[in-house]
């Protein structure tokens, strides 16, 4: 290493360390302390846009390995065989689109984890969680056929917050309970409000998830012990990153018929914008 490589990293590590800000606090004229607190925070910003790639590379290098394997394997034996029997064919045609729809899947939610990561969020607005609620019911109806949604109706109820970021995480706890519910089951959902809080509250018939398996199912790419449906892990894992990011909860725990009911609590009123 050359001594102007070996300055340069020593510089990065002095600026990207974590810690004490980058810039000390120290008795400025005004002008120079408002310059330093807002490198500072730029630098801040810098760092945790930083993890959130390097979480994100490794998260992705690692979940993408079988996958992206398994597809390499069915397409050579494609290419060996081209003389397959029809029937041999078609279902490694439907073995590489299942695992098409893996790899999609996984990184559709890596992203939106990354980008919760890294706070690359917009402003915050009004949200209408009735209508976001009834839209998310009937797109999932379509999804799930098989699945009877009953959506109670409710008053209409707003929260600031970020209408994707709510939506992704409506979308994950309704495909959630489709899928790890009975096949031909029931999902009951159901909005309410109690003073300064709101409650969206997603019940399912399946088997549930073992109380002392509850928080560990929040966790990125765990699932249930329970549980022989596809998925990725990250359902309830982005659920819990944007009940966070609302500045609320997401509770697990026992529906009235045995399975899971899951509860994103969120405060009604606006709360302060995250660090970013």
């Amino acid at each position: 290493m050359t001594a102007a490589q070996a300055e340069s990293a020593a510089t990065a590590s002095y600026l990207f360390s974590p810690g004490e800000p980058a810039l000390p606090a120290v008795d400025r004229p005004r002008e120079v302390a408002d310059l330093s607190h807002a490198l500072n925070a730029m630098l801040d910003q810098l760092r945790t846009s930083m993890e959130a790639t390097r979480r994100f590379t490794a998260d992705a290098g690692h979940e993408l390995r079988t996958p992206l394997t398994t597809l390499g394997m069915t397409l050579e034996t494609l290419q060996r065989n081209p003389d397959l029997p029809e029937t041999q064919r078609t279902l490694a045609l439907e073995a590489m689109r299942t695992e098409h729809r893996r790899i999609t899947t996984l990184l559709t939610g890596l992203q939106a984890l990354a980008r919760g990561d890294a706070h690359a969020l917009p402003g915050r607005a009004p949200v209408d969680l009735t209508a976001l609620l009834t839209e998310a019911v009937q797109h999932a109806a379509r999804r799930h056929p098989a699945v009877t949604y009953r959506l109670e109706p409710a008053a209409p109820v707003t929260v600031q917050g970020w209408q994707a970021g709510l939506r992704l995480a409506v979308d994950n706890l309704l495909d959630n309970a489709a899928l790890h519910g009975r096949a031909d089951g029931h999902v009951d959902i159901r909005l309410s409000q109690h003073c300064t809080t709101v409650r969206i509250t997603v019940g399912d018939d399946g088997p549930g998830i073992p109380p002392d398996q509850r928080q560990a199912m929040k966790e990125r790419f765990t699932r249930g012990s329970r549980t022989h449906a596809p998925g990725s892990g990250l359902g309830l894992a982005l659920v819990e990153q944007q009940a966070q990011l609302h500045h609320g909860t997401l509770h697990l725990g026992e529906g009235p018929g045995g399975g899971l009911q899951a509860v994103v609590s969120l405060p009604s009123a606006p709360g302060p914008e995250p660090h970013r």
